[in-house]
């Protein structure tokens, strides 16, 4: 681009653009061609230089410098847009609207995803936004690349005044209620990020979902309550308006989809102890089909090669150390199978809580019968003291399982019966 026409943009000096029109009538042309970023309507729409655009339309073939884009994919309506400049905008749309294209200019986007709409959203050019939706209604309703809305961007920008101005024009409530790429409302963001003034305006409209679930079933109480700085304001305000939490099988979802894999390296390594403990038994196993008598003579050894020491040793304990081995393998397993084909459903949920609870509790079970079975005989000490270790830990483990089992049943039937008694 000629060096005079950049200068004449950035100042905005009409007399020397005309000058040079004057000296080369194609100087504008060349320069569209040439240029590799920002053509001279793109300096002078950043700039708010009104005269020096209308100059630059006046030109036959301008419109085309409307809709060059620089290295960032903005055309000068985006341009205009981002920095406020209300009349250069409007000189543009003016343009576009005799080719009958300011509904496209409206719509166009850059390389991140944005037309012009969402950039005047982003930095809160209200009166901007007015003019564009009343050029392009349809470019508000379109959604970045990244699936978020023009709402979800006012708030992401803290962009309070531009928010209640789109939420005030556009009117429509699945709109207020929309989700981004994270399944988050503009309720959700408003608090996740928050802004405790935005959450009350919107809590404020009709049609607003406070129930609604983002990505990992979180609705906007639970949002509130994972903040650091939890305002009781907005909490009796999402309260009054029938907010609720997650129940324990959505909380149970979330742990599962944020844990899977932590979940299914656990499991792993459970069902490999439990696996190992099978094919090694504790005592080892007999070695030999034949034994020595006492002269040194070959006879059949009552035991088989490969048979476990303590199956005859210790029979009932052996058989307990069996069952349970086989029990936290199998539910290690099935543990590992339902994270993988993610199973989300109540019934899914509560079976695999149920199997990675048995798989923990039995592998410990079969680690403390392995213990019984090698005690020495003849001391006692130890015996007894390994005795009040095994009540302490693997009863207490299911006592303490079983009393988080009842007080989530409770909790559940005290949640239906309250239920019951206001429906009545």
């Amino acid at each position: 681009m000629d060096r005079r026409l950049c200068d004449a943009a950035v100042e905005g000096d009409v007399t020397a653009f005309c000058q040079l029109l004057q000296e080369d009538p194609l100087a504008l042309a060349k320069a569209a061609l040439k240029c590799e970023d920002k053509n001279p309507l793109h300096i002078a729409a950043i700039l708010g230089h009104v005269d020096f655009v209308k100059a630059i339309l006046q030109v036959d073939f301008a419109y085309i410098m409307c809709l060059a884009r620089d290295q960032d994919g903005r055309s000068p309506l985006h341009l205009a847009a981002m920095y406020g400049r209300l009349e250069v905008l409007q000189e543009l749309l003016y343009a576009g609207s005799q080719a009958n294209s300011a509904h496209s200019m409206c719509l166009a986007r850059d390389r991140d995803g944005r037309n012009p709409l969402h950039l005047a959203a982003m930095y809160g050019r209200v009166a901007v936004l007015q003019v564009l939706i009343r050029a392009g209604f349809q470019a508000a309703l379109e959604k970045t690349d990244g699936g978020g809305t023009i709402l979800h961007l006012c708030i992401k920008y803290n962009q309070l005044e531009a928010l209640k101005t789109l939420v005030d024009i556009l009117k429509y409530p699945e709109f207020v209620n929309a989700k981004n790429e994270d399944g988050m409302t503009i309720l959700h963001l408003a608090i996740y990020y928050e802004q405790h003034e935005t959450a009350k305006y919107i809590l404020q409209k009709n049609g607003v979902d406070v129930n609604a679930r983002d990505a990992n079933g979180k609705s906007a109480l639970d949002v509130l309550r994972g903040v650091g700085n939890i305002k009781s304001e907005i909490a009796r305000r999402l309260k009054v308006a029938g907010a609720k939490t997650s129940d324990f099988s959505t909380g149970l979802q979330d742990l599962v989809r944020e844990h899977r894999s932590w979940i299914q390296v656990a499991c792993s390594i459970i069902a490999t102890m439990a696996f190992q403990a099978a094919i090694s038994p504790p005592g080892g196993a007999w070695q030999e089909d034949l034994i020595a008598d006492s002269r040194g003579n070959p006879v059949p050894n009552p035991h088989r090669a490969g048979e476990a020491v303590m199956a005859h040793t210790h029979p009932q304990r052996y058989e307990l150390f069996v069952f349970t081995s086989i029990t936290s393998f199998w539910a290690a397993l099935s543990t590992i199978i339902i994270t993988i084909c993610d199973f989300t459903g109540r019934l899914a949920l509560f079976l695999l809580s149920i199997l990675l609870h048995l798989a923990i509790v039995t592998l410990a079970a079969a680690h403390f019968t392995s213990i019984r079975m090698l005690y020495p005989d003849g001391r006692k000490n130890i015996k007894r003291s390994t005795d009040w270790t095994e009540i302490i830990l693997l009863y207490g483990v299911w006592a303490v399982s079983g009393m988080l089992i009842i007080a989530i049943v409770h909790k559940r039937l005290k949640k239906k019966t309250s239920g019951f008694r206001l429906s009545c």
